[in-house]
């Protein structure tokens, strides 16, 4: 068993200003795991980013700059935390919402399609 200790007393974190938090129960209660480094990497930035109610006004393009990603990712990482009730976006408006008492299980996105397409085959068979 480990005792903690500071390792740098002369580094400690502090709050100062602005403060933003993850909470604890976003990696004990399971939602990290169902998440891509992408989408992990934007809630991160989001929640970095935004102010005590969970709001953040960047752009997209500043987030892509910001976090080395493309647009496309972006959007796919938003709509992704979005169904998973992580965050709520209304164009240029991102909240990070509080976590739900569960993660939310969404069908894999190669599901969703195979789904879409037999959905389809079967209404033109019909």
């Amino acid at each position: 068993m480990y005792h903690k200790r500071i390792l740098s007393s002369s580094r400690v974190r502090k709050i100062q200003g602005s403060f933003s938090w993850i909470d604890h129960s976003f990696i004990t209660g399971g939602f990290l795991r169902d998440l891509s480094a992408v989408e992990i990497l934007l809630y991160f930035f989001l929640v970095t980013v935004s102010d005590r109610n969970g709001i953040s006004f960047y752009h997209d393009d500043r987030i892509c700059s910001l976090i080395k990603i493309g647009l496309v990712s972006l959007g796919e990482a938003r709509d992704v935390l979005i169904r998973k009730s992580l965050l709520a976006y209304e164009y240029p408006i991102y909240q990070v919402l509080s976590l739900p008492p569960h993660p939310v299980t969404t069908v894999a996105r190669e599901e969703e399609i195979t789904f879409e397409h037999m959905k389809k085959i079967r209404e033109a068979l019909k």
